[in-house]
């Protein structure tokens, strides 16, 4: 059983990528992850330490990712797996049913090397123009 419908899951990845592929660049990481919740920040300049953009993924399963990366605005930031790629991460990491699994384009890299599987995902967009001039 879903705890988020499929709908409600494809709109906060429209939001997410609508939003990204408005912006020049977007650097990531991890700001907290444990059993409950997955939180993803980007910024702009990660220095600076104001992020523009979190995504919060609830109730992980899996993850495999790298820890600090660049947004490839040639792509779409993030999708639902295909259903060959779901069928190989429950082959390989027996992914329970109800998770959603995410896969995530990262610049330099041909094929997505982020994967997260969960229960539900929501985006919260902090700054609507993070390359405005304040």
């Amino acid at each position: 059983m879903f705890l988020m419908r499929k709908e409600e899951v494809q709109f906060e990845l429209k939001k997410i990528n609508d939003y990204l592929s408005k912006c020049s660049w977007m650097d990531f990481e991890f700001c907290q992850m444990n059993a409950s919740q997955v939180v993803m920040v980007g910024s702009i300049d990660q220095s600076y330490n104001k992020h523009a953009i979190n995504i919060k993924f609830e109730q992980p399963h899996f993850i495999s990712s790298l820890f600090l990366w660049k947004t490839d605005t040639s792509k779409p930031f993030i999708q639902l797996v295909s259903e060959e790629e779901e069928f190989e991460i429950n082959t390989n990491y027996q992914v329970e049913q109800g998770n959603y699994i995410f896969k995530i384009n990262v610049e330099d890299f041909e094929k997505p090397p982020i994967f997260i599987a969960a229960k539900k995902i929501f985006c919260n967009i902090l700054d609507e123009n993070p390359f405005s001039k304040n």
